[in-house]
């Protein structure tokens, strides 16, 4: 059997709107798909991505209850994962980090050890207060022992980004991190492709959580919280691809593209790209 993918649409950003933040993402799916389907290759198994596409799932999201999104979104990537290959997420807010986890675990079932490395600029392990919002995705995912805090590498973070809180929370849990200082002048994909190693010799299944803010405002201004610096899109492109090498990451999740924002395209052709090279590269070592 050849390479086959999946793909789970999340148009909601009640999780955004929950933490004040920019709201758009919910249009971030229909944005990423009209640039996506328009992609092809110069060898024909770089054109036979599209066509590997074997089912397209959509959110039909519940705007006033985030929980029953969070739920119904879920058994969407669950459902999706036992199509066998890839699966492929677009968001929508980043509280959808948990939903997408939570799918992959009742896939896996309550055995199975996950790995979770959330690229990001932000740790997004905030307390629900009440509300739960797009900052809230690893708490929820933690608290509830989706995963387990020593599986969840958080990669690109920015110090200024994180409250003394959430940085409390993260040390109390042993979570690890890597500061996005650390990766500056060119060191980024190295740094991850040792992280992404490490991670694999000890869990089964590994999750890549990319929330687009991680990445510079000058090349991805079309997200929910722009950051002035981060990474680049060349490197954002080079983490996709060590990622889709990696045989033990099953699904990639993209979030917080937001259209509202973005600058003639650029994010959401940015999003279209990384995602095509993850499953270019994917499809080399899966069958």
């Amino acid at each position: 059997m050849g390479f086959k993918w999946s793909l789970v649409s999340i148009p909601d950003h009640l999780g955004v709107e929950n933490v004040g933040g920019r709201i758009g993402a919910a249009l971030g799916p229909r944005a990423f798909w009209e640039i996506f389907q328009k992609m092809g290759g110069h060898r024909p198994d770089e054109r036979a991505i599209l066509g590997s596409l074997t089912r397209h799932h959509t959110l039909d999201p519940v705007k006033t209850d985030i929980s029953a999104n969070h739920d119904a979104a879920s058994e969407l990537v669950a459902e999706a994962a036992r199509e066998g290959g890839r699966s492929i997420v677009i968001g929508g807010g980043h509280d959808h980090g948990y939903s997408h986890l939570l799918g992959i675990r009742k896939w896996l079932g309550p055995e199975a050890r996950i790995g979770c490395v959330n690229i990001d600029a932000h740790l997004d392990v905030r307390k629900p207060s009440p509300k739960i919002s797009s900052g809230c995705p690893f708490y929820l995912a933690l608290e509830n022992q989706i995963i387990q805090p020593k599986d969840l590498i958080e990669f690109g973070i920015q110090t200024h980004c994180n409250s003394p809180e959430l940085w409390q929370y993260a040390h109390e849990r042993q979570i690890q991190v890597k500061l996005w200082k650390d990766m500056r002048n060119g060191k980024a994909t190295e740094l991850f492709r040792e992280s992404l190693e490490k991670l694999e010799r000890q869990v089964d299944a590994i999750v890549i959580s990319l929330d687009l803010d991680s990445t510079a405002e000058s090349f991805a201004p079309g997200v929910s919280a722009p950051q002035s610096e981060g990474f680049t899109s060349t490197e954002l492109v080079e983490l996709c691809e060590i990622a889709g090498g990696n045989e033990k990451v099953f699904s990639l999740g993209v979030f917080e593209l937001n259209p509202l924002h973005d600058v003639g395209g650029r994010t959401a052709r940015l999003a279209a790209t990384a995602v095509f090279h993850y499953l270019e590269s994917a499809r080399d070592i899966r069958v």
